[in-house]
């Protein structure tokens, strides 16, 4: 009778054990971190993403580290960061060759079509009865318009505006600034911010006055302004990829497999930044905003089973 009892109990132990390893398995979760680069396209890319995960498919939750390029990319490479939404690897090839032959990190393709950078100008500068540059046709001739840029801290010369501090980009700047030997009439400026570089362009069109300097699409500036990419000063084309740590091939195969299929335009990038700017929105509004209008981009990423449950999450 007592070793009946002994192995009832004994059986009623494994029983227990066994349902708390079965409750702990369901409750697991993994997290999947993105990286929150400083402009706002990549930021809704992450809640989009982040939606359809939590939503869409079991047993993952996302967090978001913020960071520049150089940071997010090397954060992905050491593990760190699990995806880069937008990563504009052409402006830190270097890094980015050196996790891909690594084989730390994963290049999924690209999230949209090559988006356009470089120094751009006001149309109404350059074009139209009123311009003050008719003559301003490509980065060469700014040495004689020099004066209209007039550096607010120096006014013996002209300013570009030749990025922001800690992008990658602004290398690129620097060799146009130095190759075209700008330096004897104008001050390359380095905004602390991509919102402090959008600020110059905003408030200069605002009155009308003369700007020149980087920027890139998709924004919801150049969706508003009207604004020409200044000839020869063209960035190489821009390689805007999902990149991921090698650690994603395992513990998200499905995940890996939706982001391989993820692909915007920039015309859909626009629309939605735009609408963003125009709402007052902040990302994670405007990533359900997109899941909601468009149904006929997303779903192409998932089965249809994920995409009913994000559509009941919705």
């Amino acid at each position: 009778m007592k070793k009946s009892i002994l192995i009832i109990q004994v059986l009623l132990l494994m029983f227990s054990f066994s349902l708390t390893a079965e409750g702990q398995k369901d409750n697991d979760t993994t997290t999947i971190v993105f990286g929150d680069v400083s402009w706002d396209s990549v930021q809704v890319h992450n809640r989009i993403v982040a939606f359809i995960i939590e939503n869409g498919y079991t047993g993952y939750k996302a967090d978001f580290i913020p960071g520049d390029t150089m940071p997010v990319i090397n954060g992905v490479i050491r593990g760190d960061i699990d995806v880069d939404m937008e990563s504009w690897h052409n402006n830190v090839y270097e890094i980015y060759e050196k996790g891909i032959n690594s084989g730390d990190m994963v290049d999924l393709g690209k999230n949209m079509p090559d988006a356009p950078q470089g120094w751009w100008v006001p149309r109404y500068l350059v074009e139209g009865p009123d311009a003050q540059a008719p003559n301003l046709k490509s980065i060469d001739d700014l040495p004689q318009y020099a004066d209209l840029f007039t550096d607010p801290e120096d006014s013996s010369k002209g300013i570009i505006y030749g990025g922001v501090a800690g992008w990658g980009q602004l290398a690129i700047s620097e060799d146009f600034y130095e190759e075209h030997n700008l330096s004897e009439t104008f001050n390359l400026g380095v905004a602390g911010s991509g919102t402090a570089l959008a600020g110059t362009m905003v408030g200069a069109y605002a009155k009308k006055e003369p700007w020149v300097g980087y920027y890139w699409a998709p924004t919801a500036v150049l969706g508003k302004l009207d604004m020409i990419r200044l000839p020869g000063t063209e960035y190489p084309a821009a390689a805007v990829n999902i990149l991921v740590n090698k650690s994603m091939l395992e513990k998200a195969p499905d995940v890996v497999e939706m982001l391989k299929k993820y692909s915007t335009t920039v015309d859909q990038n626009n629309q939605f930044l735009a609408k963003m700017d125009a709402e007052g929105w902040d990302t994670q509004q405007t990533a359900e905003w997109f899941l909601k209008n468009n149904e006929e981009v997303w779903t192409k990423w998932v089965s249809s089973e994920v995409a009913e449950k994000v559509k009941a999450a919705l």
